[in-house]
């Protein structure tokens, strides 16, 4: 239900939710400048109202600090190439949902560096997803059995892959076109043949990937624009 008071000489809108299961009053300031008042069933209109009315100044000054915070989050990001806009919305939990042009994150938090920080263990999580399909589809092409993978911020690599086979790569190519990821898991697993980048390392890469090259270029010339936040 919809109630309209005034409250801090203005007229104020709210969102009145009554449940059976409530003992207790919980109101709410949400993105947006929106309000929201849970509330007892068979509660009164005047005692739900006179709470929000007490409670205006609480209300105006969190709304003012999601603004505040707003401004320090990060508005867009790249994933599989393509940007996304970024919308917050206050939940109980962390949630976060992808959309065809947007990333709905669904956040206890208020604090931008958390919100931010929730974002980035999604990407880490999304990149984890998708290397491990690639690994599926390319290991048996190269017959040899990997190590450990593992997802790593590293400033000078995409991937790299040790003595021991075990693969490591670079979070942020989850925002990078999937087939520039795709090339970074056939060049590392790759090395499991040839742990160097002789001829005969490349011939490899490429029975597999013909256009490798496409992929490496671009991951050069436009890598260092792979941040977030």
């Amino acid at each position: 239900m919809i109630r309209s008071i005034r409250a801090g000489g203005r007229r104020v809108e709210y969102t009145l939710v009554c449940a059976r299961n409530r003992t207790s009053f919980l109101l709410q300031a949400l993105p947006q400048n929106k309000i929201k008042l849970y509330a007892p069933a068979g509660c009164s209109l005047r005692e739900a109202d006179a709470l929000v009315k007490q409670n205006i100044d609480k209300i105006d000054r969190a709304h003012s600090a999601m603004d505040a915070s707003a401004h320090a989050l990060a508005s867009t990001l790249y994933y599989g190439g393509r940007p996304l806009k970024i919308y917050v919305s206050a939940a109980r939990s962390s949630r976060i949902v992808l959309r065809e042009d947007a990333l709905d994150v669904l956040t206890p938090y208020s604090d931008p560096e958390e919100i931010n920080a929730q974002i980035k263990r999604w990407l880490i999580k999304s990149a984890l997803i998708k290397i491990r399909s690639y690994l599926d589809k390319w290991s048996p092409t190269v017959g040899i059995p990997y190590g450990r993978v593992t997802i790593r911020e590293q400033r000078t690599r995409w991937g790299s892959c040790s003595n021991k086979r075990n693969l490591n790569f670079n979070w942020k190519l989850v925002m990078a076109p999937e087939a520039a990821m795709e090339y970074v898991v056939v060049h590392e697993l790759c090395h499991l043949i040839h742990l160097n980048h002789s001829d005969r390392f490349w011939a490899e890469v490429r029975r597999r990937m013909p256009d490798y090259e496409v992929w490496k270029k671009w991951l050069k010339r436009n890598g260092q624009a792979l941040q977030f936040p």
